[in-house]
């Protein structure tokens, strides 16, 4: 191991003569100077998608591309306001205020280390107009109604957050520069890792150098990401040729919740995890004794379109069976995941069609709204645009091909 990471290190670090070493180039020597190894990668320039890993060799199934031990990782800082307030800063904050009130007080050091790691994220410019949370109220309100809630949750953590920063720095005399709180706490958000060392109860979020460069890719594409007692270990998924791009899978997430956490989607087509939520078309054509009914089996809320294999979640199979049967056909299907008397999967599929009607009617209006909108950011506009798109064409295969 220490031999392979050795050669690893020379290689890295040679640059052509007469070259000016980037951020990139900084920053992985930075890496390996601190007990990092990196096999057979280097972070690219990839158009359109920003910065990413690429193979430099070939790489064999299971091998390690890479580790990163505890060391450099960055934790949180439980004096970041003075030893005098630890115990009551650990209690209140929570784990992503305590990570990005640290990183952002660290970085305000002109002779801080980390600038090299900073220097390779992307700036408040480029990151802060693709987060839904920072968009203006015009555009928040076309987000599609399944992310209204996601949204809402996810502000009130930011304020939370925010108004606990700001408490604590009020009573250090530190100045609190909301700009700089929001860019550091959207890093976190978006590239933290929890990592649990042995005997540490709970385990806490750190930023992991240089494994934050990989993207994200859905079930299945990603390299084998795990924690170790040491750190973290990424292993090859499978066999890479040079200069293709390796990926993680952050988790198996629809385009929803990339576009709410991370601002972007992925196409359709390659993302098998993706869903388009029903519950606003199911939930208002409820009784409250379906409610209840539901609500009691654990089959309220979740509903679901699923573009990958062109049907209806089990749960949407539950709630509509819940709104059409008797209470003896619904109980059997769900113990049986069968119908009792008969199939009646076309009873649902017609009573789902004419809601998505209306859903399909939302979409058109939405995309017309958004491609004649002036004065927001055009790059968030068209996520907008592409994701009412992906749910224009779930619904129109569904009507053609559903089953």
């Amino acid at each position: 191991m220490t031999n392979t990471s050795s050669r690893k290190r020379r290689r890295t670090s040679t640059l052509p003569q007469d070259s000016e070493p980037s951020k990139h180039d900084i920053f992985t020597q930075w890496c390996l100077d601190r007990g990092v190894q990196i096999q057979n990668v280097k972070p690219a320039i990839l158009p359109g998608r920003g910065v990413g890993l690429i193979t430099t060799a070939k790489i064999k199934q299971d091998d390690r591309i890479m580790f990163v031990p505890e060391k450099p990782m960055f934790k949180p800082d439980a004096t970041v306001f003075g030893k005098t307030q630890t115990k009551t800063w650990t209690q209140k904050a929570s784990p992503q205020v305590q990570l990005a009130m640290s990183i952002m007080q660290e970085c305000r050091k002109p002779e801080s280390q980390y600038h090299k790691w900073k220097a390779t994220w992307p700036t408040p410019e480029e990151l802060l107009p693709t987060l839904p949370l920072f968009w203006s109220k015009t555009l928040q309100s076309h987000l599609p109604p399944s992310l209204q809630q996601p949204l809402e949750r996810q502000r009130l953590d930011y304020e939370k957050d925010l108004s606990t920063a700001r408490s604590f720095a009020n009573e250090a005399g530190v100045e609190l520069d909301e700009e700089d709180f929001k860019y550091h706490w959207s890093i976190v958000n978006s590239r933290s890792f929890h990592f649990k060392p042995p005997g540490a109860r709970p385990g806490f979020m750190v930023l992991c150098p240089f494994v934050d460069y990989m993207n994200h890719g859905p079930s299945g594409t990603g390299v084998k990401v795990s924690q170790t007692p040491k750190g973290y270990e990424v292993d090859a998924d499978r066999d890479y040729e040079p200069g293709t791009e390796i990926l993680a899978t952050y988790g198996a997430h629809p385009n929803d919740k990339l576009l709410i956490h991370y601002g972007f989607t992925l196409p359709t087509p390659l993302n098998p995890d993706d869903d388009i939520r029903l519950d606003s078309l199911l939930l208002p054509a409820m009784s409250s004794s379906t409610t209840s009914a539901l609500q009691d089996v654990g089959f309220l809320g979740g509903y679901a379109l699923l573009p990958a294999t062109n049907e209806l979640c089990f749960k949407t199979q539950v709630a509509v069976r819940a709104m059409l049967l008797t209470a003896n056909e619904w109980e059997y299907f769900i113990a049986n995941g069968e119908d009792l008397s008969g199939d009646q999967s076309g009873r649902v599929r017609e009573w789902v069609l004419g809601r998505l009607e209306e859903f399909r009617e939302l979409a058109v209006e939405k995309i017309e709204e958004l491609e004649g909108l002036e004065g927001e950011d055009k790059d968030a506009v068209k996520v907008l645009v592409g994701r009412w798109r992906q749910i224009l064409e779930a619904i129109d295969r569904y009507e053609r091909e559903g089953r």
